[in-house]
């Protein structure tokens, strides 16, 4: 009887010990997945012209919008950075792939902006001529035309 408990007793202290390891992993993992560093560097928004490209800078020290400092400090909880300004919070939420990260901005809805990070920009599909430039040529093909 003495040697089942014995047994019984290491066999709840090795559960107990496999299970602690296992949270552990799982809590550092966790911790190591929402860090900010996962996001520092530069984003560049996708689909304007290039006269009127922002540049996003997310790191340590804050955040940069085209070179000037914006916001102190950010949150980031995995999926989405939250910015918070003198104009009001910004939300973007992380989009795209590992082989082409992107943030896309789901606050302020309007204007709509999505944003690839620095050194990934050859993974998008870029057209030449966007839709604006190509609804103008079509309105003034119309109308010179009469």
């Amino acid at each position: 009887m003495r040697r089942w408990t014995w047994l019984h007793s290491l066999s709840i202290l090795i559960f107990i010990s496999l299970a602690s390891g296992f949270a552990s992993l799982l809590y550092f993992s966790y911790q190591d997945y929402v860090h900010p560093r996962n996001i520092y560097g530069d984003w560049i928004e996708i689909g304007s012209p290039p006269y009127k490209t922002d540049t996003l800078t997310l790191n340590g020290q804050g955040v940069l919008k085209n070179g000037r400092l914006v916001a102190t400090q950010f949150k980031f909880d995995g999926k989405r950075v939250l910015i918070e300004t003198g104009r009001g919070t910004t939300i973007y939420q992380i989009s795209g792939t590992i082989s082409s990260p992107q943030l896309k901005r789901i606050q302020p809805l309007t204007p709509s902006q999505r944003l690839i990070k620095k050194g990934f920009e050859h993974t998008i599909k870029t057209e030449t001529v966007g839709f604006s430039q190509q609804r103008r040529s079509a309105l003034s093909d119309h109308f010179s035309n009469k």
